[in-house]
């Protein structure tokens, strides 16, 4: 991404004084008709596409995602599960917790938003984010590659695409945590023809509802074996200590996916480091929009106040009140820590 995409996605300096018809005194350094010639075709600029599959839940890291996903030149299809039942509350005001903002919309290519589907909404939404995204990648002949990512997780070195496509070599897919037996969907590579098998496959099985939902990471198994598709394992998986595969790279340890695209999935992060009483992702990489909005009640109050000033007081109220078991959660007043600021 170039510094003018930088600022067609609302990155940057705010632009003022663009006067689109001639050069002169042009904050962008383009006109209009230069836009319209080399910007109106974005679609049929790269022969990678990036489908991120995303939901209200990710809205803390949003932002910080797309852009990643966008420094690597692909075209990047943000398929964003809209949060809203019929028996929700549908004021306007509930969008600004829930629903995009205008520089999200900004920083991908393309959005799709699926029907509303109900009872186990991670499954069964994953799978129709990443089938109405497929209708756009099928309209362009030049996409070869398809690269399928989880909207919480974040290309800390985007320039390493071309690496994941050269360990691809020959093969048809590879994820970034697979022991073979279980392949992982939250980060996955596609060739553009096994993609196409792969969702010709999942739609058949899928077409046919049940109570539940079907796991994407089994009919992904089934596909390679009914196509014998050529999955390539990446070397260095994240493991836990145990020496078993952590497929959600809960602790941001090394991986392959690690090294060639500094991949983290800050989800995983937060929720371990807050449950284990570990340090949290780092500030800039949450999104603090309206002293975080996008985080929960508690989190409001002794997160965010933690990233504003350093006062680890706040972060121990933060551990406390996050135990994984209920019945061991303390809400205990700040001064209980102690009356001054815990700098270190």
């Amino acid at each position: 991404m170039n510094d003018l995409e930088r600022k067609l996605t609302g990155q940057g300096d705010k632009i003022e004084n663009v006067n689109f018809m001639t050069r002169k005194g042009n904050d962008l350094g383009v006109n209009w008709f230069d836009l319209s010639v080399n910007y109106n075709s974005e679609p049929y600029k790269s022969d990678v596409c990036i489908i991120v599959t995303s939901y209200y839940g990710h809205l803390k890291f949003l932002i910080n995602t797309l852009r990643s996903y966008r420094e690597t030149g692909a075209f990047v299809i943000c398929a964003f599960d809209q949060p809203y039942f019929g028996w929700n509350n549908l004021a306007q005001e509930s969008m600004k917790s829930v629903f995009l903002r205008p520089d999200h919309i900004l920083m991908a290519n393309s959005w799709v938003f699926k029907h509303v589907t109900y009872d186990d909404s991670k499954r069964n939404g994953w799978f129709w984010d990443i089938k109405y995204a497929e209708g756009i990648v099928n309209q362009f002949s030049n996409f070869k590659y398809v690269f399928c990512v989880n909207g919480d997780c974040l290309w800390q070195k985007p320039e390493g695409l071309k690496d994941v496509i050269e360990l691809l070599g020959d093969g048809d897919l590879i994820s970034g945590q697979s022991t073979g037996d279980q392949i992982h969907t939250a980060s996955v590579l596609f060739k553009k023809d096994a993609f196409s098998k792969v969702m010709e496959y999942m739609t058949e099985q899928m077409r046919v509802p049940v109570m539940g939902s079907r796991s994407p990471e089994v009919m992904l198994k089934e596909t390679l074996l009914f196509h014998k598709l050529k999955e390539v394992v990446a070397p260095e998986q994240p493991l836990f200590k145990s020496g078993d595969v952590d497929f959600y790279s809960s602790y941001n340890q090394d991986s392959t996916w690690k090294k060639l695209l500094g991949y983290r999935n800050l989800s995983a992060e937060l929720d371990t480091s807050a449950e284990e009483r570990l340090e949290p992702p780092e500030q800039e990489l949450i999104d603090l929009y309206e002293d975080g909005l996008y985080l929960a009640g508690y989190e409001q109050e002794t997160l965010v106040p933690y990233y504003k000033t350093g006062d680890r007081r706040y972060l121990l109220q933060w551990w406390d009140q996050s135990h994984d078991d209920y019945r061991y959660r303390k809400y205990l007043p700040l001064e209980h820590y102690g009356k001054d600021p815990i700098w270190e």
